[in-house]
């Protein structure tokens, strides 16, 4: 029964039917067992087939579950319940026009559901009709496709094709069973991996075709599971030898075969199973706040439906029993009368019914087609911007989310990865200390950011020799070499920014060491032997010409390591080739010698892991030597230093602090000599814990690792420098100005952030730096009391934990002490700002009554972050006074603004100086802080009361687990976005409201799961400040003006009901009401959705304070729903009332004399509430397009082409509104004057509302558009002098 039911879940996932395979797939604790080339014996396992699918829906789910999941919004289902009521004989209207409208909007959504889902399935069609050579006995191979597949099948895969399954490597088609795998697909990183099958099985596809018709091998290994680095299982042999396999065999799908003539490989993982669909877990479900508040004003909109409903039932009610058998035209004695007087509670229950109906337009089931639609083609427009495309990668912006638009415009923080988010992950080796003395001249990004502030960077700009002081530093802070020692040749003018020696990855300028002068040096023979450790310890594969050094580059798995090899390479160590078992290396000792090829031995890889920190080698060299080359951060290479011969820590560790210091990433460089003895005995036990399958493997593997990488003696240490970003700096200081916190999470050490981070102005000058951390001299204080009074590990914790706590503490103390709490602050200076006196509408605007003038001069904003003097560029737009004047942008605009008014002198503002704070962190504290509660909220308080924050040595979890613990602290009202390029910033991207990813150098892992992917950093600035604050004021204007518009409808519906004896009987037709929303006064509401602008991308990012007005929700609040909603009552007032005193005062409006009909003055009336919403549109906006006018005109055409057309139809289907417009209104004089009245009387009063508010309170954008019309007077004036 168990097989059977583990049949149809495999039959279940191949077919593609549901999400199962693609998340969770067979329990990753199952071991398998294949038989390799036997697919008689393995069709007994019922394993996945090999085919997949990525869509949502299959034939018989589809439409079920697409209607399911339109049927999530609360308005579908009130749109449904009224549909069935009008069959049942409830309600005003005919049932087909409330049918209609209903399934137009369905449909819309399902043919969306579909067209999606038969891009994916096109998609999947494609992949799994693939050709697969696939052996079928006697060494021949036949042509399959992907599909049909099976476990433990033996398939040829040839150079540049993809694999069609994860495989085991058997044999490739190079003699020592290599091949190279791209992964782009998987990861994104185009480096090459070297895969190498096991020795006893290269002769598998070889030339002898018995030896693969007769191969057999019984395969053990570990179940489906979503880990892309790992794979544990043991192959057994024909003869009974068995043989550890792990991820240097394994091939996954969809990654690529590239310079390999082919390969043979076992099928292990199939369709589902995969380990690249293991990995295809839907994106976490998120929702944008606008999204949120739309919810709960339905809900409200629903219980003002029911309200009134409930009023008109009560008044029926009530009127029906008290006016009796008075109004005898609607037959009341009549039994089963409406309007029985006798069964007075059964016509108010009846007219409950019919008001649910009457009155549904509160409820506008058209906005959420209109949001959908006009998401789309903002998505569109994000995607199409030229500003947003990197030439260089060939990459534009991508939208995955397109729900999430608005969102961009209310971001409060940014967590932000350093490397290769904020830098460009392109490492330039620049620095080395070697024996002691450190090498290295030029001058950092880090080193020229500080010489601008003023800054000291706690150190030399550039390292000094501790022992010959060889080295003198210039007025611009540069190092140089003086005296005799200095070999810069003076006709070649070379230097480091003049260096012959420069390539990618190597920015290094020395010329102790260049040219081969190191064996000049005193400790020439510890350069030689770092040099080869450089050459050597590594796992990157050369590419190119070795005969031509010039042409090969190294796909290195990062490319730190990739520098360093290059490095090796510019010192006269070559590294040209590689096997699995051998290393060369083309050494290169002096000028005048031929470069000598060395053949080392590689016996053990190290590698390297995020947990591990380190990789290192067992290399035995040509003299015989058996040597551990070692490569690490410093926080863990320096705990396994032997005591006893520790080689240059101090002197290494003082480097590696300076380089730290100016930006630089650090790496310790030291070795091993092994015993053979030792390590024959380690080598047996670690081939030993290879061949464990299971999870035991790794955690054995890594301890074995740990073992003999111990009692370890420091040769020096490296600097590679990781270059900012182009715009970086200026992007982060707009960012500050825009109110937006900064918190960068990086792995790391505490002085290389600081440093990086007044390089791209996270830092800045006058700010007071908040450090935390266990790494200072006070924590090693700690720890060194610690050992003296011999306390436990858990007592140690509890020790660093108060001390943290406490610093904690003394952070939350400063910060409330000394800044004041800027909420409170900014609330009083609100008060004062109020209280002076403006002389003129412009004088206003500049001084201080705009939220603009006050978010900056005030710190009025959630978070302040006034940029220091030595940063700041740009019009602050901070109040002008006789005495002051702030720049704008070259310092133009402000001189013709103070020319054009006089400005009155105001009080200083008492918080324009407080001290701005910047909260440095490392993830050891930071790891106490998640454990304890009451830390976690202290640690808030801290973080929120400064203008930065910088969280160093953190690992990926710590990131996701800080991004939800900011996330949860601020609550709804704030909104996080995380960035990041790299697979180690997936889970804070997730976590936050706002994920967006930067397809870098480490791969596509944080694009692929982001709802948002730009090229570059600085591409954010414009995703937030322009598309961002467009889109959050573009949705919350449509949203208002969508209920405005249906609430007057509403509104209307409830007057006429109540004139109309509360019958449910309208004055207008049904199909009136019907294409109002749909059609009437649909396609103005969408191209504001899509094109309105308040100000242009170029004032939007010129005054980033603009940006604030989305954090406060300026937009889309309590008091701007209700203002709206208050002038939609207002209207609805207007329309009704007028056009019934006009028609009920006039004795004929018809040609032949007659009065007015019910039908005329719905008609006329319905004119009008057509108008009145499309005009309304020319006061809610500023910024006019053709397409603006275009739509609104269309909009009034399509409403009197309609009530011609469907008036010319035949009476049966016209009904009320036969040629009513062509016999009755357009004669009419009366009819067209009302229009002009109704219209003026209704939209007056906002007219002269929006002109007051604008000359007295205006707003931010308002400012910004009057100083900008004023400087081009001024500019036009200037020309025209000239």
């Amino acid at each position: 029964m168990a097989s059977a039911m583990k049949w149809w879940k495999e039959r279940w996932r191949g077919a593609g039917g549901g999400r199962e395979g693609a998340g969770s797939g067979s329990n990753e604790a199952e071991s398998r067992v294949i038989h390799c080339n036997r697919p008689d014996l393995n069709s007994s396992f019922w394993y996945a087939s090999n085919r997949t699918s990525t869509t949502k829906y299959t034939w018989y789910s589809f439409l079920p579950m697409s209607l399911f999941e339109q049927y999530r919004r609360a308005a579908y289902w009130y749109f449904t319940a009224m549909a069935i009521l009008s069959l049942l004989g409830f309600g005003p209207y005919s049932p087909i026009s409330l049918w209609l409208p209903l399934l137009f909007v369905l449909a819309l959504g399902i043919l969306r559901d579909f067209a999606e889902d038969l891009r994916r399935s096109r998609g999947d069609k494609e992949v799994n009709s693939r050709p697969i050579l696939v052996h079928t006995g006697g060494g021949q191979f036949e042509e399959k496709q992907w599909k049909h597949l099976r476990v433990g099948d033996i398939v040829k895969v040839t150079d540049g094709n993809y694999f069609p399954s994860d495989l085991l490597l058997l044999s490739s088609s190079t003699t020592d069973g290599v091949c190279y795998v791209e992964t782009m697909n998987l990861d994104g990183e185009t480096n090459l991996k070297v895969r190498q099958a096991l020795e006893s099985t290269w002769d598998v596809g070889g030339k002898e075709e018995s030896v693969l018709e007769n191969f057999e091998a019984v395969l053990e290994y570990e179940g489906p599971n979503p880990s892309l680095y790992t794979f544990v299982g043991t192959l057994r042999l024909e003869d009974g030898q068995t043989f550890p396999v792990g991820p240097s065999q394994l091939l996954l799908r969809d990654s690529s075969l590239q310079n390999t003539g082919s390969i043979l490989g076992a099928v292990v993982y199939t369709g589902h199973d995969t380990k690249v669909m293991q990995n295809s877990l839907p994106p976490p479900s998120k929702r944008s706040r606008v999204d949120h508040t739309l919810d709960k004003i339905i809900w409200a909109m629903f219980a003002v439906l029911l309200l009134v409903s409930v009023l008109t039932a009560v008044l029926l009610a009530v009127r029906t029993k008290n006016a009796g058998t008075d109004p005898w035209y609607l037959q009341p004695t009549v039994r089963d009368s409406y309007y029985n007087p006798n069964k007075a509670a059964v016509a108010g229950i009846i007219s409950f019914l019919n008001s649910l109906i009457l009155y549904g337009y509160f409820i506008p089931i058209a906005l959420y087609v209109s949001l959908e639609i006009v998401r789309v083609i903002q998505a569109r427009f994000i995607a199409a911007d030229i500003h947003m495309y990197d030439p260089i990668t060939n990459k534009a912006a991508k939208v995955k989310s397109a729900g999430l638009n608005e969102e961009l415009g209310q971001v409060d923080t940014i967590f932000s990865d350093k490397t290769g988010t904020l830098t460009c992950n392109q490492m330039d080796f620049f620095r080395v200390s070697i024996a002691g003395v450190a090498y290295g001249i030029g001058t950092t990004e880090v080193e020229r950011a500080a010489k601008q502030l003023g800054l000291a960077l706690g150190g030399d700009p550039s390292p000094r020799d501790p022992k010959d002081n060889l080295l003198r530093f210039s007025s611009d802070g540069k190092a140089e070499l003086q005296g005799s020692i200095n070999m810069v040749d003076d006709n070649n003018n070379y230097g480091p920014d003049n260096n012959p020696y420069r390539a990618k990855g190597f920015n290094f300028y020395d010329p102790r060491l260049l040219g081969s002068n190191w064996i000049h040096e005193p400790s020439s023979q510890n350069i030689q032997f770092f040099m080869q450790i450089l050459a050597l310890c590594h796992t990157a594969i050369p590419d190119g010409i070795p005969e031509d050094p010039a042409s090969m580059h190294y796909r290195a798995e990062s490319p730190d390591e990739a520098a360093l090899v290059v490095a090796a390479k510019q010192f006269g160590f070559y590294f040209y080739k590689r096997t699995p078992t051998m290393l060369h290396v083309r050494e290169t000792v002096s000028p005048n010698s031929n470069p000598v090829d060395q053949v080392y031995q590689l016996l053990n890889v190290l590698e390297f892991s995020s947990a591990r920190k380190r990789m290192s080698v067992i290399v035995r060299f040509p003299d015989g030597r058996l040597l551990l080359l070692s490569k690490g951060a410093d926080s863990v290479m320096f705990q396994r230093v032997d005591k006893n011969k520790s080689g240059f820590v101090k002197e290494t560790n003082k480097h590696l602090k300076d380089f730290g210091e100016v930006g630089l990433r650090t790496l310790v460089v030291a070795y091993r000599q092994l015993d053979e003895e030792e390590y024959r005995k380690w080598q047996a036990k670690y081939a030993e814990a290879r061949a464990t399958v299971g999870r035991e493997r790794d955690l054995r593997t890594e301890e074995l690792a740990d073992e003999i990488e111990q009692g370890l003696t420091v040769v020096g240490g490296t600097g590679v420098e990781d270059k900012l970003q182009d715009g970086v700096p200026e992007a982060i200081d707009r960012f500050a100005r825009a109110g937006i916190k900064i918190w960068v999470l990086t792995g790391d050490k505490v002085e290389t952030a600081i440093n990086i981070g007044y390089a791209c102005s996270l830092l800045r000058h006058g700010m007071d730096n908040l450090l935390v951390s266990l790494e200072g001299p006070e924590a090693h204080a700690l720890e060194e009391r610690a050992t003296r009074d011999n306390l436990s590990r858990d007592e140690i914790a509890e020790e660093q934990k108060a001390f943290v706590g406490r610093k904690l503490s003394e952070a939350l103390d400063l910060v409330l002490t000394h800044h004041g709490n800027l909420r409170e602050s900014m609330s009083s200076a609100k008060a004062v700002s109020f209280n002076e006196s403006l002389q003129s509408a412009l004088s206003r605007s500049l001084s201080r009554t705009s939220t603009l003038s006050r978010n900056l001069s005030k710190h009025s904003g959630r978070h302040s972050r006034t940029p220091s003097a030595g940063t700041q560029n740009g019009f602050q737009m901070m109040p002008l006074t006789s005495n002051h004047k702030q720049t704008v942008g070259s310092g133009d605009l402000s001189d013709r603004i103070g020319d054009a008014a006089d400005y009155p002198l105001r009080k200083a503002d008492q918080h324009s100086h407080a001290i701005e704070y910047a909260l440095v962190i490392d993830g050891q504290s930071l790891a106490f802080i998640l454990a304890e509660e009451e830390l976690q909220e202290r640690f808030l308080r801290v973080c929120i009361n400064c203008a930065s924050v910088l969280c160093c040595r953190v690992s990926p979890r710590q990131k996701a687990q800080v991004t939800r613990l900011v996330r949860k602290g601020l609550g709804q009202n704030r909104l996080c976005l995380a960035i990041g390029d790299g697979a180690n910033d997936v889970g804070m991207i997730q976590a936050a409201d706002v994920g967006v990813g930067i397809a870098g150098v480490e791969g596509a892992q944080a694009a692929m799961a982001a709802d948002y992917a730009i090229a570059q950093f600085r591409f954010l600035e414009r995703l937030l400040l322009v598309h961002g604050r467009w889109c959050y004021r573009r949705i919350s204007l449509m949203i208002l003006y969508f209920f405005y518009k249906v609430c007057m409808l509403g509104f209307i519906a409830f007057f006429c009901n109540c004139f109309a004896f509360f019958s449910g009987n309208p004055f207008y037709n049904d199909w009136y009401a019907s294409c109002y929303n749909t059609v009437f006064t649909a396609l103005p509401v969408c191209v504001i959705g899509v094109l309105d602008q308040d100000v242009s991308p170029a004032e939007a990012l010129r005054y980033p304070e603009l940006y604030r007005s989305g954090q406060r929700g300026e937009m889309f609040n309590k008091r701007s729903i209700f203002g709206w909603l208050l002038n939609s009552l207002y209207s609805s007032a207007i329309i009704f009332f007028f056009p019934l005193a006009v028609y009920s005062g006039l004795s004929a409006i018809r040609p032949g004399g007659q009065v007015s009909s019910i039908q005329d003055y719905g008609a006329g009336m319905f004119t009008v509430l057509v108008l009145v919403p499309n005009l309304q549109l020319y006061m809610a906006i500023q910024y006019f397009t053709w397409i603006h006018h275009l739509a609104i005109c269309a909009s009034i055409a399509i409403w009197y082409l309609f009530i011609i057309v469907y008036g010319a139809l035949p009476p049966l289907w016209a009904t009320n509104a036969y040629k009513e417009f062509i016999e009755v209104l357009a004669p009419s004089a009366s009819y067209w004057l009302l229009q002009a009245v109704v219209i003026v009387i209704t939209l007056l009063p906002e007219f002269l509302f929006r002109s007051l508010k604008w000359a007295l309170y205006p707003s931010d954008y308002q400012i910004v558009l009057e100083c900008t019309k004023l400087e081009r007077k001024q500019t036009s004036k200037q020309q025209h002098r000239v």
